[in-house]
């Protein structure tokens, strides 16, 4: 039987983080994370949700944040230029603008403070009165009158003036929040988290969620801005989705949406009383004007060091494409490099059909230096097994392999996270090397069965072959399972798995005197086989299918009785089968039982095969032994047969000197199967002979007178 390989696959993909192979790697529609193809690294993004602002009061003039000041934007009539005048700056460490009634102040979030602007008549100067120091370099601001709110780690925070007012804030914590917005014309507002927006009412005196506002669907959001009534716009990936109320709940408004033409778009703003909208797009402003039924296409105004503004996002993920190993993968391993600051962390998942992630192993940077987790119930916990460096793609860490449904959809996700100022990085050690390497375990394939065909075994301890093959280039076999059936497949024999790379298997037979070989035991001579297999990886292979084979043989020879033992062998008891000697494969003669020359001996021989004849012989120097008549305890022609046959040599010691080996040739014929077989040449012999039972006689001559 021949094994039919499916052709193997790659079974690993090496990502470089360069021009050519990013585009083929990286699923960009589920990845917020920034993935540099120049310096040929993933970091977070810079969260920078408020870098552009409206005033409240329906100015087309706008504000920009840049790394060294806030830039004032007024319209001619026919175009927006700079407004020298209204400049602010310079600012320090700057992450958020905002611009509040009355126009044209301005509340900028700096390294250390949160001021407030105001024109003096000649001049944009700090005013120390409106200074909020409880929101001091957030990222996330929205402003309205004399409201402030910002982003505190996982709560907002709300100050009217300088004081903390609660009621105006929502009493729950977020999960990861990316930025909010006030209302101007309500004292609503909206939270965006990483998949979705979340909806705060005011009742006068608190601020109630009403989940049926919320907007889901997020895959990658950055930004959110909020218009009149109740509209929302939300940066998700490239795109800026407009939604607004129903009736009963937030739905998508395509005519107001920006799907295209934007390629790393980070702050949006809504001008009140309008349909227009501003877009922070890397070191561009674009600036959308409706027109009654659409949107013109934009002016586009370039303000340098604007995609610099801001922090390090609190967290973004980045995710591959799926690679098809052509069979299905259930074990998946990612590997890679990664620079880690203190605070910061890169969580890996990988998924093998596209649907069911499991979260393996994760990566931190400490103030002592880098650590390798790993966790055993999908991040439920974690286990140091290590440094960072002991997950790069060319260190072969088996603790990172992941068990997966089975798939051909193999992905890898890596999540970035921050608690300190600075960004994790994934990158290679050396630029353009390997940052991140891919790798599956498929099972091997079912192995093809050689039974040893196709005539019937002279021997009940048949060598059973088979094939091994992996669809894992370079994979191994490590463990086996062979089960024997009867031709109704029950069970007849069952090795469990065994450890061993070997893809043969010998049946054993008895060496017990007293208990049969499994092929005997069996009560047939025809047999079904099956084998499966396991890899390197653990991975084991669906069963092979049956191989039939069969068995014509004669096994386990062994001596019933010897009627006159010389000094030091013992005679086994006739009725007692732990007593019998069994004759072994390949015993040597120094190991053979002894008998005197002459005496007789009875073997008990075992077959395997429908016999209808038998003939024992027994041949030693140039002489045959003699033999008595043979009986078979069951049937002629039964499945499995027990002979017993007496046999002596000569009694001479000229003819059967001390020494002499008698040895074993048994032959048969089967009723069904018709060839004449032979017993092979099983042992040095069946006895070897000392002295002679002459000498167990004597002569005593008498006389007469």
């Amino acid at each position: 039987m021949l094994l039919v390989q499916v052709p193997a696959a790659a079974s690993s993909w090496d990502y470089t983080i360069g021009t050519s192979d990013t585009p083929t790697t990286i699923n960009a529609a589920a990845t917020s994370a920034v993935v540099d193809t120049t310096n040929r690294e993933i970091r977070l993004p810079r969260s920078a949700p408020n870098t552009v602002a409206f005033w409240p009061d329906d100015s087309p003039d706008f504000a920009v944040l840049t790394p060294t000041e806030v830039k004032h934007f007024s319209y001619t009539g026919t175009q927006w230029v700079e407004n020298t005048i209204l400049r602010v700056g310079p600012v320090s460490n700057p992450t958020a603008v905002a611009a509040p009634a009355p126009f044209p102040d301005v509340v900028v979030a700096e390294g250390d403070s949160l001021r407030r602007y105001s024109f003096t008549g000649s001049a944009m100067l700090n005013n120390p009165a409106l200074a909020v120091a409880g929101l001091a370099g957030v990222a996330a601001l929205g402003v309205r009158d004399l409201d402030t709110a910002g982003i505190v780690g996982s709560q907002v925070h709300v100050y009217t003036g300088q004081s903390r007012n609660s009621a105006l804030e929502p009493s729950v914590s977020f999960t990861n929040p990316v930025a909010l917005a006030l209302f101007q014309d309500s004292n609503n507002m909206v939270v965006l988290e990483p998949n979705r927006v979340r909806y705060f009412l005011s009742t006068g005196s608190s601020k109630v969620e009403a989940p049926a506002l919320a907007i889901t669907g997020l895959t990658a959001p950055k930004a959110v801005a909020a218009g009149d009534g109740f509209d929302v716009a939300v940066i998700d990936g490239n795109q800026v989705k407009h939604y607004s109320f129903s009736g009963s709940a937030m739905v998508y408004n395509s005519f107001l949406s920006i799907t295209s033409g934007l390629s790393a778009p980070t702050s949006v703003a809504l001008r009140p009383g309008s349909h227009d909208r501003l877009v922070a797009d890397g070191d561009q402003v674009r600036y959308y004007r409706w027109n009654g039924s659409s949107f013109d296409a934009p002016v586009t105004i370039s303000v340098p060091g604007l995609s610099s503004v801001g922090s390090f996002a609190s967290g973004a993920s980045v995710e591959s494409v799926g690679f098809n190993p052509e069979s299905p993968a259930s074990k998946v391993r990612v590997r890679a490099a990664h620079s880690l600051p203190n605070g910061t962390t890169v969580t890996w998942s990988v998924t093998a059909d596209g649907t069911n992630w499991v979260k393996r192993w994760r990566v931190r940077g400490t103030a002592s230096g880098t650590v390798l987790e790993v966790s055993p119930n999908n991040g439920g916990t974690w286990t140091s097994i290590g440094t960072a460096d002991s997950a790069a793609p060319g260190v072969n860490n088996t603790q990172l392999w992941t068990d997966v449904p089975a798939g051909t959809s193999v992905r890898w996700r890596a999540e970035l996270s921050r608690t300190s100022a600075d960004t994790p990085r994934i990158r290679a050690l050396v630029p353009g090397g390997v940052a991140v390497r891919l790798d599956v375990a498929r099972p091997p394939h079912s192995p093809a069965v050689n039974p040893g065909g196709p005539a019937c075994h002279p021997t009940t301890t048949p060598a059973l072959s088979w094939t091994f093959s992996d669809p894992d280039s370079g994979d191994y076999q490590t463990a086996y399972q062979v089960q024997i059936v009867r031709p109704n497949l029950t069970l007849v024999l069952d090795t469990g798995k065994v450890l061993s790379g070997s893809t043969s298997y010998t049946v054993p037979t008895s060496a017990a005197p007293d208990q049969t070989g499994p092929l005997w035991s069996a009560g047939e001579y025809e047999f079904k086989v099956r084998v499966k297999v396991w890899d390197s990886s653990d991975l084991e292979s669906a069963w092979s299918n049956y191989a039939d084979f069969c068995v014509t043989a004669f096994e386990r020879p062994r001596i019933a009785e010897i009627a006159s033992p010389p000094p030091g062998q013992t005679s086994p008891v006739p009725a007692n089968p732990a007593t019998h000697i069994v004759i072994p494969p390949g015993m040597a003669e120094v190991n053979l039982p002894k008998a005197k020359a002459g005496a007789k001996v009875t073997l008990i021989v075992d077959s395997v095969g429908p016999l209808t004849a038998v003939t024992p012989r027994f041949p030693y120097r140039t002489f045959q032994a003699s033999t008595g008549d043979i009986s078979n305890l069951n049937p002629w022609g039964s499945k499995v047969n027990r002979f017993t046959v007496d046999f002596w040599t000569s009694a001479s010691l000229e003819d059967c000197p001390t020494g002499t080996v008698v040895q074993m040739d048994w032959s048969g014929t089967a009723s069904t199967l018709n060839p004449t077989f032979r017993a092979p040449p099983y042992a040095a012999g069946v006895v070897r002979t000392e002295g002679t039972v002459l000498n167990d006689y004597f002569v005593v001559l008498r006389g007469r007178d």
